[in-house]
């Protein structure tokens, strides 16, 4: 290499999320890791479908006096369900077994209850932003009728975070949380 391309490549780049993002981050040159054919490599990292939310709808849920950090290992759980978990989940929402102290129609109804007590206590708008963001997990052609199941499901687990946040103001909003968050944490998908 001539002593030209070693200055150059001593020289970061000017935005500082390309210097610490993807294949800069381990070292590699971005150019050169783009002609990589292997997808899944530290040179080409997984993007969790949070860091595509719009900037608007993140202003909106942080004025509404909740960030995107909040919900993240809720969202982190949703990406690591495995296939079998889905269909788990999806199993409880369509099949609901009698022994299980758990029905989907009682969830439904819980959640219009909880999403009454947060439009009464002002943050009526956080519940159709999550949804929002949720939606983006699946995008195009990758929704299917498990991806509905797993979005209806983390919706009632995002629910429950806003419950818990507004559990000091009525009592009972701490057990229909957890009524909501049931479905994920008998899997142990969600702590």
């Amino acid at each position: 290499m001539s002593k030209k391309n070693e200055d150059l490549d001593s020289i970061p780049y000017p935005d500082e999320a390309f210097n610490t993002w993807g294949a800069s981050a381990v070292g590699i040159d971005p150019l050169l890791a783009s002609f990589t054919s292997a997808p899944y490599q530290p040179v080409r990292p997984h993007v969790p479908f949070y860091r595509f939310f719009a900037y608007p709808d993140i202003l909106d849920l942080r004025k509404a006096g909740y960030e995107v950090d909040r919900f993240i290992p809720l969202f982190d759980a949703l990406e690591n369900v495995r296939y079998r978990e889905a269909l788990t989940l999806s199993e409880m929402l369509h099949f609901p077994n009698p022994g299980v102290p758990w029905n989907p129609r009682r969830a439904r109804e819980i959640e219009l209850e909880v999403r009454s007590q947060l439009h009464e206590h002002g943050v009526g708008d956080v519940p159709s932003l999550l949804r929002r963001f949720l939606g983006k997990a699946f995008p195009g052609d990758t929704i299917s009728y498990l991806s509905v199941d797993l979005i209806n499901i983390f919706f009632w687990a995002s629910l429950a975070e806003l419950a818990d946040d507004l559990a000091w103001r009525n009592p009972n909003l701490s057990w229909k949380a957890e009524y909501l968050r049931f479905p994920i944490r008998v899997l142990g998908v969600y702590k």
